[in-house]
């Protein structure tokens, strides 16, 4: 190869917003709602803060001295690009570096989640030029390929190059579990809702996982084909779970998409997983139980979300079953 000044072997991934060109093509056709514009502007208004400067929440800094005294940097040197509805990010190829990459992913993806979208992509490790605007490297082309080819679901799967780069630190987090969790399909990938991580402006963990269990409740209504068309009957679970306040006054139930679908299908088989592994840390305790009557000590403070469908959910509303 020829010897690039700037090239170097770093960890990239290749990260898809789901559902962005839908949200787009709704803009540009003057169907979309206010909250949908909102959402727009709320993930673009981020992902543009974040490359220029982090905000500084849940990253790992480091200090560097310097003859002028000590500066402040991010752990692992991540560069972020970011186009439209995609975002590469790109670390050094060290421990700490994939410390880093996890780490940024996670903050990306927790963060909009907040707004009910869902991120799908790839992290890989090899060689890629990543300086500024100016991107390009086998690394780089890998995960672009892993995401548009081998990743179904809204995941982030992590590549062989990543064990093999990093097989001396298997059992470091967060290459271990329950960071890193292998799926039915044999691929590893980053946990969607990691343990007590949350954006800043959400008041607890418990919180965001309510605020991220009626995003997916409204989606598995939305591209259910078989309550597609039941609109009005389905707009008065609003009363619990506030969608008006993300998705705005004109909630549309009539997008019925099995191919859709089945991304929320896992994303809810991924909460319920979360709610398994983490249980011991949201068993409500005797305040818990005195502040809500409806609790008892021991008893789960956010359910599952197959459990609450029979109390609220589409069978309870219509009679139906998915």
């Amino acid at each position: 190869m020829m010897k690039v000044e700037g090239y170097e072997k770093r960890f990239v991934a290749f990260l898809d917003i789901l559902g962005f060109s839908q949200l787009i093509s709704k803009i540009e056709e003057n169907t979309c709602d206010e909250g949908d514009f909102s959402r727009v502007k709320s993930v673009l208004n981020f992902l543009h803060n974040e490359s220029q400067e982090s905000n500084g929440e849940h990253d790992l800094p480091i200090y560097e001295e310097t003859e002028d005294g000590y500066i402040k940097k991010e752990l692992g040197d991540p560069r972020i690009t970011y186009v439209s509805d995609c975002v590469i990010i790109s670390t050094e190829g060290s421990i700490n570096g994939y410390r880093a990459i996890c780490n940024k992913i996670t903050k990306f993806s927790t963060d909009i989640a907040c707004d009910g979208i869902f991120l799908r992509g790839a992290i890989t490790f090899g060689n890629i030029y990543h300086h500024g605007p100016l991107l390009f490297g086998t690394a780089y082309q890998r995960a672009y390929y892993l995401e548009e080819n081998e990743v179904k679901h809204p995941r982030i799967i992590v590549d062989d190059s990543v064990f093999q780069h990093l097989s001396d630190h298997k059992d470091t987090f967060p290459l271990c579990s329950p960071h890193t969790v292998i799926d039915e399909d044999g691929k590893y990938y980053l946990a969607n809702f990691p343990l007590k991580y949350h954006p800043q402006y959400v008041f607890s963990w418990d919180d965001y996982l309510l605020r991220v269990k009626g995003k997916i409740l409204y989606h598995l209504n939305k591209f259910d084909e078989q309550v597609s068309g039941f609109g009005h009957e389905l707009k008065s679970l609003d009363q619990r779970y506030c969608w008006k306040e993300a998705y705005g006054y004109n909630l549309n139930f009539d997008g019925g998409d099995s191919r859709v679908l089945k991304k929320y299908l896992w994303l809810k088989d991924e909460f319920n997983r979360t709610i398994e592994t983490h249980s011991r840390w949201l068993l409500a305790g005797e305040e818990a139980a005195t502040i809500n009557p409806k609790l008892t000590k021991g008893k789960l403070r956010i359910s599952p979300i197959k459990q609450q469908a029979g109390y609220w959910g589409v069978e309870h509303e219509l009679g139906r079953y998915r």
